[in-house]
C-alpha cells in the first residue's frame, strides 16, 4: 500500500511541476462553434446600422482596411476609430471580411484590436460554398 502512495505523490508532483511552466494563450480567445454550421440567411450586400464591417485586402504590398466605405491605410488612424466607436456601442457586433491574400499576422492584429477596443461581439465573414464539402458519388464496381 505505500509504495502505491508514493507512486501517487511522485505522479501528482510531476503534473503539477509540468504543469507550471505553461504559456496561456492571450490571442483569439474566442470560442469556436465544433462541426459544420450553416446558416441559410443570406448577407446583404449594403451594411445594414448596427454593426461594423471591417474588410481587410491587400494593395501594392500592403493591407488595406475599409470600415464603412473608408479606407485606412494607416493602422493607427484604425485603431483610433475601433476605440471611438466601442465607446459609443461596445455591444454592436464587428465582422471581419478578409480577402485569401491578407497575411495571417495582420488578420490578428486587427482582430486584437478590436478585441483591446472593447467591443463584446467579433465575427468572421465566410464564404459558404468554399467551406462546404463536396458529396463524392459511391459506385460500385461488379
Amino acid at each position: 500500500m505505500t509504495p502505491m502512495i508514493d507512486v501517487v505523490f511522485l505522479l501528482l508532483i510531476f503534473f503539477i511541476s509540468a504543469s507550471a511552466n505553461q504559456i496561456r494563450e492571450f490571442l483569439l480567445p474566442t470560442e469556436l462553434a465544433t462541426g459544420s454550421i450553416e446558416s441559410t440567411e443570406t448577407v446583404p450586400q449594403e451594411q445594414p446600422l448596427g454593426e461594423v464591417w471591417l474588410k481587410l485586402k491587400r494593395q501594392d504590398n500592403q493591407t488595406i482596411v475599409e470600415l464603412n466605405e473608408r479606407e485606412y491605410a494607416q493602422f493607427e488612424q484604425l485603431k483610433q476609430t475601433l476605440t471611438e466607436l466601442a465607446e459609443l456601442a461596445p455591444e454592436i457586433p464587428v465582422i471581419l471580411d478578409i480577402n485569401e491574400d491578407v497575411p495571417l499576422g495582420e488578420m490578428i492584429r486587427t482582430y486584437d484590436t478590436c478585441l483591446a477596443a472593447g467591443f463584446n461581439s467579433i465575427n468572421f465573414a465566410t464564404d459558404v460554398s468554399k467551406i462546404t464539402p463536396k458529396k463524392k458519388s459511391i459506385t460500385s464496381h461488379n
